[in-house]
């Protein structure tokens, strides 16, 4: 079997996972020019024959597929969410099943269509994305997260809730809010438009793991310069977090420089893996949905080693889980790497030459 395992013996730390957020499909331009898109500027790209996915579908997918997610199997995967009656939506719905997930808390909306997003590239593979805001998304409200928890709650615990971008913030907030009450691990992400509303609606003090990027770090900390060296940017964000909520665990990316991560007052950079980069759109998502893998498996989510240059020091951490699936996915010109699992993962790895731990080496058993 081409999944991952328990680092020990015995089931995975955490059985189940649910989530909400954007559920949609996209296109790709690739720009031309390497200069940044101004507000009055026509300018020509190559639109490209890539598959773009929204943030929930992205996590949720290489989740459920490294861990062997199934309705009925030893890991559940719940996405809770909103689609079209239309062709776009179904066929989301079909693929999101075919992963693995528990589909019946996507509902199907007649009066939107399915959430959609343009994604735009610049020649660095650096970019952006606009994307619908009056969608089926939108109009995910909290009462389906009461809803899936008055007809599953009763048969769970010990899960992860996965709070992404692109539905209201106010159903993310009722996930959190829901999972604090049942002792989960609550993770989150937030966009740099969301960074007031989701800290006034008290999303921080409920949040276990934030990730979020450079940019989003800036608006964390309110740096409006965007000139600013990442490591102000990152020390300043990481001290109102903490100041908000002293327990919280930040994951914060960084493009091509690398990412940081801080727990229980420690800061530790990774840098990034090189590969032949096709894409970087999705690579974030890719980053968390390795590092939330890593955690379920039973690995450490820091290092905890002063060089941390990953093709030196090895796999080690949840963290070098994620930047390992982070740089396959950028292999792929879909923001979905279409053939990922343990198994290609592991050889991934190797083929890079990769030291693995001894727990990185029993995560991969069933591929060996």
């Amino acid at each position: 079997m081409n999944v991952l395992s328990k680092v020990k013996t015995g089931l995975l730390k955490y059985d189940h996972i649910i989530g909400t957020g954007g559920i949609g499909s996209g296109i790709v331009f690739s720009l031309k020019g390497d200069h940044t898109l101004g507000r009055n500027e026509s300018r020509m790209a190559s639109l490209e024959p890539y598959h773009d996915y929204c943030k929930l579908h992205i996590n949720m997918h290489y989740i459920s597929v490294l861990l062997g997610a199934s309705p009925t199997g030893s890991f559940r995967s719940f996405p809770i969410g909103g689609v079209g009656s239309d062709d776009a939506g179904n066929n989301l719905l079909a693929q999101m099943e075919q992963a693995g997930m528990s589909t019946g808390s996507v509902r199907k909306f007649s009066q939107c269509n399915t959430l959609y997003s343009v994604c735009y590239q610049y020649p660095d593979f650096s970019g952006g994305n606009i994307t619908t805001e009056n969608s089926a998304s939108s109009k995910v409200s909290p009462d389906a997260i009461d809803d899936f928890f008055e007809e599953f709650g009763a048969g769970l615990s010990n899960g992860i809730v996965l709070a992404v971008a692109e539905v209201p913030i106010e159903t993310r907030i009722r996930l959190l809010r829901q999972g604090r009450d049942r002792g989960y691990l609550n993770v989150a992400s937030v966009l740099s438009s969301e960074v007031a509303e989701f800290k006034t609606s008290g999303g921080l003090d409920l949040t276990d793991l934030l990730a979020v990027n450079i940019d989003e770090a800036r608006s964390i900390a309110n740096i409006q310069d965007e000139s600013t060296d990442s490591d102000i940017i990152i020390n300043r964000s990481i001290e109102i977090l903490y100041g908000s909520n002293p327990g919280i665990r930040v994951l914060i990316t960084d493009g091509e420089k690398g990412s940081y991560c801080f727990q229980d007052g420690k800061l530790e950079y990774n840098s990034v893996l090189p590969a032949e980069v096709k894409s970087t759109a999705g690579a974030g998502d890719a980053f968390l949905a390795g590092t939330i893998a890593g955690i379920c498996c039973g690995l450490p989510l820091l290092k905890g080693d002063a060089n941390n240059l990953i093709t030196e020091t090895g796999l080690k951490s949840a963290v070098d889980l994620g930047t390992l699936l982070a740089s396959l996915s950028v292999t792929s010109s879909d923001t979905i790497h279409p053939g990922v699992d343990a198994g290609l993962l592991l050889k991934y790895a190797q083929s890079k030459g990769l030291a693995l731990s001894d727990e990185f080496k029993m995560m991969f058993r069933q591929c060996m």
